[in-house]
C-alpha cells in the first residue's frame, strides 16, 4: 500500500481524522511487557477501524524489584511477565494467534540486544507478517531497550520491499520527539486504559512503593501533559512521530 497519504496535513494531526485508503496490517514490536498497554487506546481505536492488529513481544523480567520478586530465579521473572501480558491481552480481546513472545537475546539487564542474531530472526518475522505500520518506543529514549528495538526495527523496514509506516510512540522515558500523530480520550478511556494497565501488577506495586502512584497513574500523567502541551479539549492524548521507510 502507498503510505504517502500519512504525510498530508498540518502536523500534529489527529489520528482520527485520517481518511484510510484500505485496512492496514499493524505490528506492535514491544521490547518489554506493558510497551503495548502504554499505546492501548491508540491500539483499541485502529481495530475498531477495521486494521488488523500483530503484537510481538521480548520476553524479559526487567522492572521486577527484589520486594515483588523475592525468592524468584530470572525464568521465573520472565514468566511472571507473559502471564501478565497474556491477561492483558485477553482484556484487551486480541486473540492468541495474534501475538508471540519472543525469546530474543538479552544483555546483563535481561534486556533485549541489538545483535546480529536477534536482527536475523526480527527480519524473517517482518517478512512473514508483512506489516504496513509499525508500533514501538521511540528511539530518543533513556531506556536501552527501547532504543534496541528502534534501531532493529528501522534497519529491517529499510530493507524490505515494500513501504512501511513507523509510528514512534511517546513514553514516560522519551527524551524528546516530534509530534506527527496525537490520539486524545476521555475520562472513560482512561478508566479502561488504567486497567489494562493493572494487569502488570509486578509493575503497578513497583511504581506505588517507590513513587507513590500507580503505574496506571505514571502513564495517564504523561498522557494528559501532551494533551495540555497539544492545547486540546480532551484531557488525555497519545503522541506519535513519523518515519516512513521505502
Amino acid at each position: 500500500m502507498n503510505l504517502e497519504f500519512l504525510l498530508a496535513g498540518k502536523r500534529p494531526v489527529d489520528l482520527r481524522k485520517i481518511n484510510w485508503p484500505g485496512k492496514l496490517k499493524l505490528l506492535v514490536t514491544a521490547p518489554h511487557p506493558d510497551d503495548f498497554d502504554a499505546i492501548g487506546v491508540t491500539l483499541r481505536y485502529m481495530v475498531g477501524q477495521g486494521h488488523e492488529l500483530y503484537v510481538v513481544v521480548a520476553e524479559t523480567g526487567s522492572g521486577i524489584d527484589k520486594v515483588y520478586g523475592a525468592g524468584m530465579v530470572q525464568d521465573d521473572r520472565r514468566q511472571l511477565r507473559v502471564r501478565e501480558q497474556t491477561a492483558s491481552f485477553r482484556f484487551f480481546g486480541l486473540s492468541g494467534t495474534h501475538y508471540r513472545f519472543l525469546k530474543l537475546n538479552n544483555e546483563n539487564d535481561d534486556q533485549v540486544a541489538d545483535d546480529s542474531e536477534n536482527r536475523i530472526f526480527l527480519e524473517k518475522l517482518i517478512r512473514e507478517i508483512r506489516p504496513d505500520m509499525l508500533f514501538m518506543p521511540h528511539g530518543n529514549d533513556t531506556n536501552r531497550a527501547h532504543r534496541a528495538m528502534y534501531a532493529m526495527m528501522k534497519a529491517i523496514a529499510s530493507k524490505v520491499e515494500w513501504p512501511v509506516a513507523l509510528m514512534l510512540n511517546s513514553d514516560v522515558k522519551t527524551v524528546d520527539m516530534r509530534k506527527d500523530f496525537y490520539v486524545p480520550f476521555d475520562e472513560i478511556q482512561a478508566q479502561w486504559k488504567g486497567e489494562l494497565l493493572r494487569y502488570h501488577d509486578s509493575q503497578h506495586q513497583r511504581n506505588l512503593r517507590d513513587r507513590g502512584y500507580g503505574f496506571d497513574e505514571r502513564v495517564l500523567m504523561l498522557n494528559r501533559k501532551t494533551a495540555a502541551g497539544l492545547g486540546i479539549s480532551e484531557p488525555y492524548a497519545a503522541s506519535f512521530e513519523l518515519e516512513l521507510c521505502n
